[in-house]
């Protein structure tokens, strides 16, 4: 199921079925504490601030547990404008996530073993992972990482991904091989 499909017509089954419109970062994950969100939360502010950017991010999953401090933190960022909640969603909509996303972020401090850059790239989709535990092996050369402790490398990733065509072009064809 997780193949590339007509970006134009994933964002068209987004808009019907999610709301979502324009361009966009995606999370995909249950929202607690190893995944890192605020992390990402910052970044994602950071980057609305400081570069020239003008997308979304929308977080697709399910809420964990200590999941308060993340919308807390949307709130106290003013991102509630910028931060699409989903939550769970089905499987042709994840698909569309991801052939819809410019990227897929994943901030997390721990993973056992990494399947949603997997299905990203699967996709042709960009990814932006953290350099700790499963994710480097899985990721290679196929995408970015950065220190998941540093809000500001994070932000650097994200805008390199949305600034550089070249570099996003590059990602795409490595993701999909590597996958």
């Amino acid at each position: 199921a997780f193949k590339p499909i007509d970006k134009e017509k994933a964002k068209l089954q987004l808009q019907g079925n999610l709301g979502i419109t324009g361009d966009f970062l995606l999370f995909v994950s249950t929202i607690e504490p190893r995944k890192n969100l605020p992390t990402l939360l910052r970044a994602f502010r950071q980057l609305l601030d400081s570069y020239d950017a003008s997308v979304k991010l929308v977080v697709a999953g399910s809420r964990g547990w200590l999941f308060d401090e993340v919308f807390d933190l949307t709130e106290r960022l003013d991102l509630t404008e910028n931060v699409l909640y989903v939550g769970r969603v089905s499987n042709q909509e994840l698909v569309a996530l991801y052939n819809a996303a410019e990227a897929l972020v994943l901030p997390s401090l721990y993973e056992g073993f990494g399947l949603t850059p997997l299905e990203a790239m699967a996709c042709g989709t960009p990814v932006v992972v953290s350099n700790v535990s499963s994710l480097p092996e899985v990721v290679g050369d196929a995408g970015i990482t950065f220190d998941p402790t540093d809000a500001e490398e994070l932000t650097v990733a994200l805008s390199r991904v949305l600034h550089d065509s070249e570099l996003r072009a590059k990602l795409q064809t490595k993701g999909l091989k590597r996958a």
